[in-house]
């Protein structure tokens, strides 16, 4: 696996293969926190993570919606999303000029991502951090990963 610059922000979010959950250090990403979980991983043994829940963003067409079953793990200096999480979810992937695309069912548009200098894709997400909101109901709200 690549090493990653600690020094990014909250926005920064990477994909790749090798994460088997998304994974986030900032809690304050979380928006209904559900702690006390354990994760398996490959060798079998187990960790535990602070909490999981969902993480609320703005697509850059301007949907809100929800990037689920995000892992809060207290050591994490960088956001992680797992492309085998979004297969296992039912996106959709294509790869080509050093770039991905990331497609929902519907086979719209949900996130492209760069390769980095260090090889994993990376991405900015607009990143809504929980609070007290009113809406005007033009805006749809959307399990988008």
């Amino acid at each position: 696996m690549a090493t990653i610059n600690q020094d990014e922000d909250a926005s920064s979010w990477y994909l790749d293969t090798g994460y088997s959950n998304h994974m986030t250090g900032n809690k304050e990403l979380i928006v209904d926190f559900d702690s006390n979980v354990s994760v398996r991983l490959v060798d079998n043994s187990m960790i535990s993570a602070e909490g999981i829940d969902k993480v609320r963003f703005t697509s850059k067409d301007g949907r809100v919606g929800y990037m689920n079953d995000v892992l809060y793990m207290l050591l994490m200096k960088n956001n992680l999303l797992s492309l085998g999480q979004l297969l296992e979810k039912g996106f959709k992937m294509s790869m080509e000029q050093n770039s991905i695309k990331i497609y929902d069912q519907e086979s719209r548009l949900v996130l492209k991502a760069h390769l980095s200098k260090n090889m994993p894709f990376k991405t900015n997400l607009n990143i809504s951090t929980s609070q007290c909101l009113s809406s005007n109901g033009d805006k749809e709200e959307t399990n988008l990963l």
